[in-house]
């Protein structure tokens, strides 16, 4: 009765709700991916939770397969024409994050080169990323490291949002100080903007809404997946790379929808199997190990803010997107994403924003920079960073 697959699938599925009921009862303050973690480890620790429950509940294999099927459904999320638009705010968070990693290769004498190549791409993405590097560190051996990856996944949102708030706060007084000279002409330049970014067409997958039920959008997730591992197996260039590509090439032409994981009510599922090829390497964690983590996690995004404040504030990089608080703001977005920049521009807008007006320009003004900023790091070079240092390991 208490050892068979669906007990185990049970507990790991309950400790996951339980952290997003965290999340929601305060509100994101505290995260519920760290909750996850932290409920993970402590039971692993006291031994109140078999280190081998992710096997045991039956999501080993299925998390293989689930790390592909995920980026293929990120990829057919990427707005090509958004991005291009975009292409200063997207060229500024490149350059943030390559000078994040260069500080934190500087550091690399204090803490490991290896630490260093698993950290960087985590630091720089998220589940995707953390997924990848957390399996790579695993395979060969290097248990700290890749416990490192959830314990730097979980606490970084708590580094990124005081900083892109703060930021965003100071921006946010300069376009609210030039809105109230001429709020007619920013209000209407702003309408102009967002008509110039959506388009009328009607996509394929609008047209023939029922030929995308549930079970063919698995299937166009599983065929992108296996496409892409034969690809990886066939060429040096990594299956994660090869996922996020074919994804982001089958919703060009508006052939598919953008998250069929979502649309087929199957998103979760993958995320819990995602979520599985990284909890395992919390089981390998002596109570020794943790103070040499939160020391090597200190070090890292002590780092990564040095390379970013350098570009974005020190040298004339800022000069791309013509303010350094934004510059240092889209930087910062590489350990947050999304929803979590949508919600701080909102804050943002509320707190600075005193008419209905003032709010919305603050707010859709800031989030495109944020947002564009999130994608361009979090969804597409973080996973490709990813992709290269596994083979540096």
């Amino acid at each position: 009765m208490f050892s068979s697959v669906y007990f185990y699938l049970m507990i790991v599925v309950v400790v996951f709700a339980v952290g997003d009921l965290i999340g929601h009862a305060t509100g994101g303050k505290l995260s519920g991916m760290m909750m996850v973690m932290l409920l993970f480890l402590v039971g692993f620790l006291a031994n109140v939770i078999p280190k081998d429950i992710i096997d045991q509940a039956g999501l080993t294999k299925l998390a293989t397969a689930a790390t592909a099927m995920v980026l293929f459904n990120m990829g057919s999320t990427i707005n090509i024409k958004q991005l291009v638009q975009e292409w200063k705010t997207v060229l500024m968070a490149a350059l943030c994050m390559a000078f994040s990693c260069l500080g934190m290769l500087c550091v690399a004498p204090l803490i490991g080169f290896d630490t260093v190549l698993v950290g960087m791409p985590v630091i720089n993405g998220a589940a995707m990323a953390t997924s990848l590097m957390t399996q790579a560190a695993t395979e060969r051996g290097l248990v700290t490291a890749a416990a490192l990856c959830a314990v730097i996944y979980s606490v970084q949102k708590f580094v990124g949002a005081p900083i892109a708030s703060a930021m965003g706060m100071r921006y946010a007084k300069k376009l609210v100080a030039d809105f109230r000279k001429d709020p007619a002409a920013h209000m209407e330049a702003l309408k102009i903007k967002q008509k110039g970014t959506s388009s009328g067409k009607v996509m394929f997958y609008e047209k023939h809404k029922g030929l995308f039920t549930a079970n063919v959008l698995i299937a166009i997730v599983c065929i992108g997946a296996w496409i892409s591992q034969v690809l990886g197996s066939l060429t040096p260039v990594n299956y994660s790379i090869w996922a996020l590509l074919l994804g982001s090439v089958s919703g060009i032409g508006g052939y598919i929808p953008p998250k069929p994981l979502q649309r087929s009510n199957s998103y979760g599922l993958m995320m819990i199997a995602v979520f599985g090829s990284i909890i395992p390497s919390l089981g390998k964690v002596s109570p020794a190990d943790l103070a040499t983590m939160a020391f090597q996690t200190v070090v890292l995004f002590v780092a990564a803010c040095g390379g970013i404040i350098m570009i974005g504030w020190v040298l004339p990089g800022w000069k791309l997107v013509g303010d350094r608080d934004l510059a240092v703001g889209i930087g910062v977005e590489q350990f947050l994403g999304f929803p979590s920049n949508v919600v701080i521009c909102r804050e943002v807008s509320e707190a600075v924003g005193k008419t209905d007006d003032e709010k919305n320009f603050i707010e859709e003004t800031l989030s495109v920079p944020y947002v564009v900023g999130g994608i361009t790091v979090v969804t597409i070079l973080s996973t490709t960073l990813a992709g290269i240092v596994m083979n540096f390991l």
